[in-house]
């Protein structure tokens, strides 16, 4: 209603009134000058507003454009085919989701589904910008592949073409598995995986690896293997090694049938012993393998798997200690390589390796395994006390034996002096102190007895490679 009274207004002014002006001049004989005062008074105006100059016509024209609406930037539409029935893969989605919080305007599109599920037919058919995926089969990356847009894969099977993997880092689990069994006393391990799974039997080399260059021996567990026909393995031979046929889900639930096997052949082995399990999962059947024997797990069998999948460690029995792989810093990591593929970067590398972050320990190997008994109660004690600011003449005094004595037994079975002991006990401290609390330097630094925040900082950075703040960044994403 006010704008079309506005309209008739407008005409009013700029026809009406001229034209009543012009008409009356011309009959009366009076001069044709400029309209009356009255004119001007009742448009509110002069003459030329009537009229209206050049510059003012360009004027409201150009304010007309500026008043029309611009369009609004089309938000990059993304496919996220990630499981979320594991940890593993909530984690990489919850790197996603910290990335697009402080970097990337997105419009997700995610499905809950399994890790074996296809892509939908329906979604394969949608338009995307881009994806992120864990392809987990052939199937999975030929349903990708078809959509012919940037892609960067967490799984770390199948390489997505111009995109680029993720994975954690099979040689960096192995020698975290390593480390942790040889702090705890560990002279003999084992290694239990799914054979023919790609990542247990990278992990399985690395392990092994390591193990031989510590000197240590090191036996693996291929049951599973065995049972294979020769048929099988020739006819799988046939297939193309650039599309490998992999069910991580039937491998996991066929080793079930496994434990009687695993049972039979942890009791011909060595005690004590540490076993590293490919994942969780292949733990806790470890751990039922245990339980259906005389052993005991830790102080006969340790057992420590990969994942930290919290559902499936702690309902183990006991509780699985288990290595967490930084699946946060994998997930984040890989958002931000997407959003660079889709402005059209080109990556610098086709595969990326992400270290674990560090293993969570539980029951499974929360043990000493140490004949010696002397050596056994000055660890004990290290670990008790080694943030109370002892020393080495402090573990003298509680264990009654010789310096040189002290020194020569914790070389030959932790390969490491009472002293570095006493600074691994502190340092892990502060990795958990980092990882699980808000706690500020200064507090930590108290709570450990280092002197200052500083001291604390110099220490961490030369044994962790990072400093205090740079890992509870990374821990959490």
């Amino acid at each position: 209603m006010i704008a079309t009274l506005r309209r008739h207004s407008r005409f009013a002014a700029d026809i009406v009134f001229p034209l009543m002006w012009f008409f009356a001049r011309l009959f009366s004989g009076l001069p044709m000058s400029g309209p009356p005062a009255c004119c001007c008074r009742l448009i509110r105006t002069d003459w030329k507003a009537i009229t209206g100059s050049a510059n003012e016509k360009r004027d409201a024209k150009e304010y007309r454009e500026t008043m029309k609406m611009k369009p609004i930037r089309k938000l990059p539409q993304v496919l996220l085919l990630i499981e979320s029935s594991r940890g593993y893969g909530r984690n990489c989605l919850m790197g996603i989701a910290s990335y697009m919080r402080t970097h990337g305007h997105w419009q997700v599109l995610h499905l809950e589904r399994g890790l074996q599920e296809k892509v939908p037919a329906n979604v394969e058919r949608q338009r995307f910008d881009g994806v992120i995926a864990r392809m987990e089969n052939a199937q999975i990356a030929r349903s990708i592949n078809r959509m012919g847009v940037p892609t960067v894969d967490l799984r770390g099977l199948f390489q997505p073409p111009g995109g680029v993997c993720y994975n954690t880092d099979p040689s960096a689990c192995a020698l975290m598995a390593l480390e942790h069994f040889r702090q705890r006393g560990f002279r003999q391990l084992a290694y239990c995986g799914y054979p023919g799974v790609d990542f247990s039997d990278a992990r399985c080399t690395a392990f092994k690896s390591l193990c031989e260059s510590a000197g240590i021996p090191v036996y693996v567990f291929d049951a599973f293997a065995a049972k294979k026909s020769t048929k099988a393995r020739q006819s799988k031979k046939s297939r193309s090694s650039a599309t490998p046929r992999i069910n991580t889900l039937a491998r996991e639930a066929k080793g079930e049938m496994d434990e009687a096997l695993i049972a039979k052949w942890l009791l011909t082995l060595p005690k004590p012993l540490g076993i590293f399990a490919c994942n969780d999962m292949r733990g806790r059947q470890v751990l039922n393998a245990v339980r259906s024997t005389e052993l005991r797990v830790p102080d006969h069998v340790a057992v420590l798997g990969v994942d930290d999948d919290e559902v499936i460690c702690d309902l183990a029995n006991p509780p699985l200690s288990s290595i967490q792989p930084d699946a946060l810093r994998i997930g984040f990591e890989g958002a931000e390589m997407l959003d660079r593929l889709m402005a059209g970067e080109t990556p610098d590398q086709e595969t990326v390796l992400v270290p674990p972050v560090r293993v969570s320990i539980r029951t499974s190997t929360d043990v000493l395994a140490v004949d010696d008994m002397d050596l056994a109660e000055a660890i004990q004690f290290i670990r008790a006390h080694g943030c109370d600011g002892i020393g080495v003449q402090d573990v003298l005094e509680a264990t009654s034996i010789s310096r040189a004595t002290l020194e020569r037994r914790f070389r030959e079975i932790l390969d490491r002096s009472p002293r570095e002991e006493i600074e691994r006990v502190r340092i892990d401290r502060i990795r958990m102190l980092l990882a699980e609390t808000n706690y500020g330097l200064e507090k930590i630094a108290t709570m450990t007895s280092y002197r200052t925040a500083a001291h604390l900082v110099t220490a961490f950075r030369r044994i962790a490679g990072c400093t205090p703040g740079q890992y509870r960044s990374q821990f959490r994403g």
